[in-house]
């Protein structure tokens, strides 16, 4: 074991002297090397393409985030309507009595009024 690590030393050391009396050369197949692994790259990458999704998925917070927002202005939206008949009832009362089925509406807006805005 020992026998192998100064062999292995002495030729390291053999090489670093190489290089250092050849630099021309030594630069010329560095580049060599270099080059070809850049070239192993480009064709490893074109003929063995990665297995890549094709969908894009967005992140779990993002989404229900999104479905959150989308939620809040559908129910924004449903009293809204609910506030338009209601004004639209007021407008009516004002100008005539309401009958009893006006005053079964008004009760049915106002409690989907409550149950939107209370959250239920």
């Amino acid at each position: 074991m020992i026998a192998l690590y100064y062999k292995t030393k002495e030729n390291i050391i053999q090489l670093k002297d190489w290089v250092m009396k050849h630099p021309k050369e030594s630069y010329k197949y560095v580049m060599i090397l270099l080059l070809i692994s850049f070239a192993f790259s480009f064709i490893q990458y074109f003929f063995f393409k990665p297995k890549v999704a094709k969908s894009l998925i967005f992140p779990e917070m993002y989404s229900k985030s999104d479905k959150i927002k989308t939620d809040i202005d559908q129910k924004d939206q449903k009293v809204e309507t609910i506030v338009k008949e209601l004004e639209s009832y007021k407008t009516k009362r004002e100008r005539s009595p309401l009958t009893k089925n006006d005053s079964l509406r008004i009760e049915y807006l106002f409690n989907q009024y409550q149950n939107l805005k209370n959250g239920n």
